[in-house]
């Protein structure tokens, strides 16, 4: 089993090796993610020497050698030749670096799952390596079931408040509590409404009760003749 995380790339120095499609997807997930990224391959595919020309990354056109390891975080072995790829993992194992031989568990101490995005919320499903063609369906259902655009103006729009909730509650059992009240009350649908100003409203009464003692008769100050419409509305 693996552990499931996620690493901050940006400005860490990964190594890609091979250049043809396979190798261009983990190119291309590397750079979106802000990594510092060098290629190895005698040939490699149009995007990758498209990206080299723009100096987005380095390509060094030759065939992989040892040092090329060295300063690396993260090695993709992704040639076409399975005992290369297990070769350079090895290699790069030894050396206590994140790596991964494309199609080949056995050589691989991380995995790369199927993920689905929806502005900044990202959901990542891994079988294990066991099936990722299962991975990438589950991946689809989620990104065309569940990621609606709403979701990832929410994630934004809760995103924007959790310093001022972080200053105001001091406890994260407590922060947690506000939360998961914020979600099940009215603020999602105000957002899909486009009504930020009354969301506004509704934030500022949940951290005003969250940090002062409970009031049973205080209400929602957007719904105060509706509690049946905000569950903020029946006590926080």
């Amino acid at each position: 089993m693996f552990y499931p995380i996620y690493l901050d790339l940006h400005g860490r120095p990964c190594l890609v090796v091979g250049g043809g499609p396979i190798a261009t997807g983990k190119v291309r997930g590397l750079v979106e993610a802000g990594a510092l990224v060098t290629v190895v391959a005698p040939e490699v595919s149009a995007d990758v020497m498209a990206w080299s020309d723009a100096r987005v990354l380095v390509w060094q056109a030759r065939t992989f050698v040892p040092d090329d390891l060295e300063g690396q975080f993260l090695v993709y072995a992704a040639t076409d030749d399975r005992e290369v790829n297990a070769r350079i993992y090895r290699l790069a194992d030894q050396a206590n670096r994140v790596a991964n031989a494309v199609d080949d568990l056995d050589h691989c101490n991380f995995i790369a799952p199927a993920v689905a995005r929806q502005g900044v919320v990202q959901v990542a499903i891994s079988t294990a390596g066991t099936s990722p063609a299962l991975a990438k369906q589950i991946r689809d259902r989620v990104q065309h079931e569940v990621l609606t655009p709403e979701t990832g103006a929410l994630a934004d729009y809760l995103g924007s408040w959790r310093p001022e909730v972080k200053r105001h509650i001091d406890t994260y059992a407590r922060r947690q509590t506000l939360w998961e009240g914020v979600l099940e009350g009215c603020v999602p649908s105000l957002l899909v409404a486009g009504d930020t100003a009354h969301a506004d409203l509704v934030m500022r009464e949940y951290l005003r009760r969250a940090a002062a003692p409970h009031d049973p008769h205080a209400r929602c100050v957007v719904h105060d003749d509706r509690p049946d419409v905000c569950r903020a509305c029946k006590g926080v």
